[in-house]
């Protein structure tokens, strides 16, 4: 689609009364590979085009999609918008885009650049890797995800940007059995680049790391449960930050007063070592973006200052409802979807505390070195986490592996019992899904001791 066919598209829309109109231009290309046995398994691709429209009207969004690209299959689209909008008053305007700014990461090794003969036996070094570590090891499982989409965003403001999202995938999930007791494990390293992302990769590292685990487990112990002091790791141990507090500082339900953060900026909500941060222009981190869905540059968010609540992340439609600046936080899974207020790369910011330090202080407690999923009610903050890889904390020291262990609360009470934060910022690649799809997201933190959390183990 070219100029001036938006322009004509945008103009026909907001004459007919309407107070604001956006079109999302999108094609997206997803490779994933899957090695199982040994041998390539498989390989899916999808490829996607299509255009989604959204319209403002009081305070109200209307939001379709469609692939079909013909100019009057597209203004059908609308008309069935428009004939669910009631008292329209057709006026006279004409909205001249702006000169169309591209802005674009650098790729140094494109996707398709990389052979499927390449890519296959970089997978085999990983699968040899990880099934030497022990006879144990059954089957492995191992795989490249990549996606590649370019956007452009158009709208009744005069916004014309385009720009485009890479990134790339590895992950490993080894099963292991011994006797009649099966486990398993999955780990995962991903960025906002293309095959150049290998270049911050140390396969050997991650194979024996994940084989580890995944054998540990097999003789790992149950844990009566209660709460206890808590030590959660660095890395993807944030998603319990993510999920029991970055969902609750979303527009989404922050506008309508749904999040228990909701009125509540400039108060203390967490302790003072409690910094927490959403930043989209991390340089070729997993949830980066130049631009989000809705045009608007992704911004470093300073939602949580020393325990203070500093900002919420907002999107346009809910920039409005809320009198909040807009902060690049507009995302959405495809073209299928209106955009909303997400999380882009959202981190604790390191401390000063050392990890020893932390372990030493606890005479009875868990150490939570890896997370699995979760999920949080952000009107009730009640949280449940599944904890992938943890051990036991006795007089000071870390003893035997535990299994089984859920950590159960609720997001204020643990942003106000964070007693220490190590300096070992780590960040790592997850997903998120919400009301706009699931999109790629950035969780990281320090290691942290938390003073009690309630886990549920297995006994």
């Amino acid at each position: 689609m070219n100029k001036e066919t938006y322009e004509k598209i945008i103009n026909y829309t907001i004459n007919k009364g309407v107070d604001f109109v956006e079109l999302y231009y999108e094609e997206q290309k997803i490779n994933n590979y899957l090695m199982i046995d040994s041998k390539l398994d498989d390989i899916v691709n999808g490829n996607t085009k299509g255009l989604g429209i959204r319209i403002y009207n009081n305070d109200t969004v209307y939001y379709t999609a469609t692939n079909d690209l013909d100019y009057d299959s597209i203004i059908k689209q609308i008309d069935i918008i428009l004939s669910n909008i009631k008292d329209l008053e057709e006026q006279e305007k004409n909205i001249t885009l702006e000169k169309e700014e591209v802005l674009l990461p650098k790729i140094k090794i494109e996707h398709d650049d990389y052979k499927t003969e390449g890519k296959t036996s970089y997978l085999k070094k990983i699968d040899k890797e990880v099934r030497s570590y022990s006879d144990l090891i059954n089957q492995v499982r191992i795989g490249f995800y990549e996606a590649d989409k370019k956007y452009t965003v158009t709208n009744s403001n005069g916004v014309y940007k385009t720009s485009r999202e890479v990134v790339t995938r590895i992950f490993a999930a080894p099963y292991a059995k011994k006797g009649e007791i099966s486990e398993n494990t999955f780990e995962a390293f991903g960025e906002g680049r293309g095959y150049e992302f290998l270049d911050n990769f140390d396969y050997k590292k991650f194979s024996k790391n994940v084989a580890k685990v995944v054998v540990d487990k097999l003789s790992a112990k149950k844990f009566e449960g209660g709460t206890v002091p808590v030590i959660i790791g660095n890395g993807f141990g944030a998603v319990i930050f993510h999920e029991a507090c970055g969902h609750s500082l979303e527009a989404t339900s922050v506008a309508d007063n749904l999040s228990v953060m909701s009125n509540k900026l400039g108060e203390k909500v967490a302790s003072n070592k409690v910094t927490l941060i959403d930043d989209g222009t991390i340089k070729e981190a997993w949830g980066s973006s130049i631009v989000d869905s809705e045009g608007n540059k992704t911004e470093k968010n300073i939602l949580i200052e020393n325990g203070i609540l500093k900002s919420y992340l907002v999107d346009d439609f809910n920039s409005k409802k809320m009198n909040h600046k807009i902060t690049g936080s507009g995302r959405r899974q495809n073209y299928h979807y209106a955009p909303t207020s997400r999380m882009n790369n959202t981190y604790l910011d390191k401390g000063t505390d050392k990890i020893e330090d932390m372990i030493k202080s606890i005479d009875y407690g868990v150490y939570c070195k890896s997370m699995s999923g979760g999920s949080v009610d952000p009107k009730t903050d009640d949280f449940n986490f599944s904890v992938e890889e943890s051990y036991l904390i006795e007089n000071g020291k870390i003893t035997d592996m535990l299994k089984g262990l859920t950590l159960i609360g609720k997001g204020q009470d643990i942003l106000k019992q964070v007693e220490m934060v190590s300096d070992d910022l780590e960040l790592a690649s997850s997903y998120c899904g919400s009301m706009s799809g699931t999109v790629n997201v950035t969780v990281g933190q320090p290691t942290i001791k938390v003073s009690k959390i309630l886990v549920g183990g297995s006994k």
